[in-house]
């Protein structure tokens, strides 16, 4: 999967655990709004470092079963050792790029979070999502919507990194606002009883006001590679952010997030 723009490995590992501890609680009452059944088979695609998937394995129940699937193996191998040293025996954990997936009627449900904003192909992948559920089957997915996304008061350098973002997932063959045609793609692919609720994210403290710094971060090399920016240029925004970021007075978004749910007739 080339075209995915944020860093990996042990940096991208660490930017997960403070986007999985941010957003917990509004991606637990969008799991809790899907009144999932215990003991089925999910699927969670581009799980990262299985935050989400450990959430469905409680979910589930011990007679349920919880499959993550990620691009990255750093991700895979930190997933597969809180599994081990917490022993939940309802999970595994396995490197895959979500285009290969191919499992027909396998599953009770599929979700995805943040991963259909970065292909270049996301109908594709809605289709094997598709056709991996059973009959009755559920998909839920979580993506973003970057012209959502605020800080107050005003900051260039803040809508520096929301553009430049943009820019780069689009060049990626990518799109930061796939939050956005979510219902539509879904329609398209057969998904029906598509239902769809919105996230607005925004801090005045915590964790919450990193997610733009650390995700500059995260895909720095990528900016550099595409010729979008120059490292002074970088370390020029880079510095903005943080600076905004330790303001008292400031509030900053993280991107409009498109909940959606559907199913497989």
């Amino acid at each position: 999967m080339p075209e995915y723009s944020i860093k990996g490995g042990e940096q991208g590992a660490k930017r997960l655990d403070i986007l999985f501890n941010t957003l917990e609680g509004s991606t637990n009452e969008f799991l809790n709004r899907a009144e999932l059944n215990q003991g089925i088979h999910c699927l969670d695609l581009g799980c990262g470092n299985g935050g989400v998937s450990f959430l469905l394995a409680d979910l589930t129940g011990s007679e349920g079963q919880v499959l993550g699937l990620d691009i990255d193996q750093k991700n895979i191998q930190i997933a597969n050792e809180t599994a081990s040293k917490k022993n939940i025996e309802n999970i595994s954990f396995q490197r895959f790029d979500a285009y290969e997936l191919d499992n027909n009627n396998e599953y009770d449900l599929v979700y995805s979070r943040f991963l259909l904003s970065h292909l270049a192909s996301p109908e594709t992948v809605l289709n094997r999502i598709f056709d991996s559920l059973k009959t009755g089957g559920t998909i839920l997915v979580e993506d973003t919507d970057f012209t959502g996304h605020f800080c107050y008061p005003n900051s260039a350098h803040f809508d520096q990194y929301v553009s430049l973002y943009q820019k780069l997932l689009k060049i990626r063959g990518g799109n930061a606002n796939r939050g956005q045609e979510l219902v539509g793609m879904l329609e398209k692919a057969g998904f029906t009883d598509i239902e769809f609720t919105i996230s607005q994210p925004a801090h005045t403290s915590g964790n919450g006001k990193l997610m733009a710094e650390i995700t500059f971060e995260a895909v720095f090399q990528s900016l550099i590679d595409e010729q979008l920016i120059d490292k002074k240029e970088f370390s020029e925004i880079h510095k903005g952010l943080i600076e905004f970021r330790k303001r008292e007075d400031t509030l900053m978004s993280l991107p409009r997030i498109f909940q959606v749910k559907a199913r497989r007739e």
